[in-house]
């Protein structure tokens, strides 16, 4: 059955949440998105939420560490040539761009996950020293995500 928009909206702002946030407790989230633990609990069973959890955390920073290993293999082998041989042929110089290019990109965007992991940290520090202000600033958060998942 297909969900309506709204409830699609809920369904991605918990899932959001649950996977990037760590919000785990399903009466908590489904305050914050404005429906029924029953209804979160079918959806982080049915749409197997742990799995997705576990590989967003890891995701961008697994991504760069990987592609700035590639480049520096990469470098490392021109750099080993002899002496007036040590720069890249077409095929590895246009390896060297399109790399650097996804390190670009992936250090610049700002993905909705990057956007909640800001936020959480925020509101972890206002939390420290003004409980009620911390929920305050996580309704305008939860507001926020809501608009940007539009």
């Amino acid at each position: 059955m297909a969900r309506t928009e709204s409830m699609q909206r809920k369904y991605d702002h918990a899932k959001l949440l649950y996977t990037v946030e760590g919000v785990t407790v399903q009466k908590e989230l489904a305050e914050r998105v404005g429906t029924t633990p029953q209804t979160i609990n079918k959806w982080i069973k049915d749409e197997a939420w742990e799995n997705l959890r576990a590989s967003v955390i890891i995701t961008k920073d697994a991504e760069l560490h990987r592609f700035y290993m590639q480049i520096t293999e990469l470098n490392d082998s021109i750099m080993n040539r002899p002496k007036g041989q040590r720069f890249a042929n077409s095929k590895e110089a246009d390896a060297l761009v399109k790399l650097t290019g996804a390190v670009r990109q992936l250090e610049t965007d700002t993905s909705v996950a990057d956007t909640i992991e800001v936020l959480k940290n925020f509101i972890n520090h206002i939390r420290q020293d003004d409980y009620e202000k911390a929920k305050e600033v996580t309704n305008l958060a939860d507001i926020f995500i809501k608009s940007i998942i539009k």
